[in-house]
């Protein structure tokens, strides 16, 4: 299943439009739609954090996906100074995006909005999804996945440039 194409606002305020910009190959996508949900999406980034810091080829965003059916946001969901945006742990990856959450929810395939749901990107496309809080056996299988594109990757590395020593004769 194809990553929905949203529009999206950075906590700097930095337009971005996704899946497009998300760096990294394999980019892990956190939504959450209520202020309420933090704690369950706090449970996910010191992993992920740590994730980054260990495979280059690996991006971590937060999504707060809200909006109605006319995807417009109040002032305050952007990051106004309200006293409860004061209080809000902001990731540096945290992208706010005003849609329609119905649909947004439709094309991804997830029912309701009463937990978060975590995505694994590659290419666009959506390869492994979990919801709610990171569990022991999700960041292991997570870990897994990630270790073996590197190798993978590195595998297709060492091929290339053995075939680049072949033709030139080295």
């Amino acid at each position: 299943m194809k990553f929905p194409s949203v529009p999206g606002r950075t906590t700097d305020g930095r337009r971005v439009h996704l899946p497009v910009d998300f760096e990294g190959e394999q980019t892990l996508v956190v939504l959450s739609f209520h202020q309420r949900q933090q704690s369950l999406v706090d449970s996910w980034r010191g992993f992920a954090n740590r994730l980054r810091e260990e495979y280059d080829h690996f991006g971590y965003y937060e999504l707060f996906v809200s909006g109605g059916n006319s995807g417009m946001l109040p002032p305050t969901a952007m990051g106004g100074l309200s006293p409860s945006n004061a209080r809000r742990r902001l990731d540096d990856n945290t992208v706010f995006v005003p849609v329609d959450k119905n649909a947004f929810q439709r094309r991804l395939g997830i029912v309701g909005e009463q937990t978060i749901y975590a995505f694994l990107v590659e290419d666009d496309e959506v390869v492994r999804q979990a919801a709610g809080v990171l569990t022991s056996s999700t960041a292991e299988a997570l870990e897994s996945l990630l270790s073996e594109y590197e190798s993978a990757q590195n595998r297709w590395s060492e091929i290339g440039s053995d075939t680049a020593e072949e033709s030139s004769g080295g």
